[in-house]
């Protein structure tokens, strides 16, 4: 479904800046269906890549397809949950939820009926009409993620989704999240930086390097479905944590490393002495 070919991004310089080297040969696949969370250090380029995925920008070089298709720009084929929810403030938590089907022109008893059940599913039909602001950040959440769903989109793009919700709410929405993704199978690609939530939702955990990003390691999720969440607590279960974080330490060392030397260039692309 998604084919991420030898991808390359170089973030142009500027104002005596350096050019930033964001992703560096990423090659993944994903198959139809299929749930791919990917971690790596703060500023790897992560984000990058699920937003090229997107078609919010063209790589420096390689290329990406969607279900063979060379990626151009956004397609109704997509839909980006974002960190935070972005609802559109002036309209009601309903009207958020069905802006993406009145976009593709649908009105009347059928786009009523569609949003109506993506309340219902959501848990959010006693806030229909209630503004963004009124709910809490789970429900924002839902609301989100309802949006992007209802038009039925073959891939769901997300960029930490749960970042920033309490433990337990995050907990919620993870259980949440996987009761729909068993329902609808869309293709999944989720970035987070939470070594355990990649593995709980994940049938696969790619870990990129510190910048500029590539594949470190791609490992299977040996875990059948559907996951108790006591899982965690199992010797298997941390079995696979360590080995991903025995990827991902180095990397992060790395990371900061890299920040504490670009702390110090100056103005002029050249170290401070």
């Amino acid at each position: 479904m998604i084919s991420i070919q030898d991808v390359h991004m170089v973030y142009p310089g500027g104002r005596g800046r350096r050019a930033v080297p964001a992703l560096l040969g990423v090659d993944l696949k994903l198959a139809d269906g299929e749930f791919v969370s990917v971690v790596g250090p703060s500023g790897c380029g992560k984000s990058t890549l699920l937003h090229l995925v997107a078609g919010f920008g063209r790589p420096t070089e390689g290329n990406i397809l969607v279900d063979g298709r060379l990626v151009r720009g956004p397609g109704a084929d997509r839909a980006v949950v974002f960190q935070q929810a972005a609802l559109y403030p002036w309209l009601s938590v309903a009207e958020n939820i069905g802006f993406g089907l009145r976009i593709h022109g649908l009105r009347g008893e059928e786009y009523k009926r569609k949003v109506s059940d993506y309340l219902a599913i959501m848990g959010l039909e006693a806030f229909a009409r209630h503004a963004p602001y009124e709910l809490s950040g789970g429900m924002r959440q839902r609301a989100a993620i309802a949006r992007a769903l209802i038009t039925q989109p073959e891939i769901m793009l997300m960029d930490e989704p749960f970042g920033a919700l309490d433990a337990q709410t995050r907990n919620e929405m993870q259980r949440f999240l996987l009761r729909l993704w068993r329902t609808l199978r869309p293709t999944v690609l989720f970035v987070t930086h939470d070594v355990e939530e990649a593995i709980l939702l994940g049938d696969r955990v790619v870990v990129m390097t510190a910048r500029p990003g590539k594949i470190a390691v791609d490992l299977a999720v040996p875990f059948a479905r559907p996951r108790e969440w006591d899982l965690v607590l199992t010797p298997e279960f941390v079995e696979v944590k360590r080995q991903v974080l025995s990827v991902l330490r180095p990397e992060l060392e790395s990371a900061e490393h890299l920040e504490r030397l670009m702390s110090g260039i100056g103005g002029e692309g050249e170290l401070d002495t």
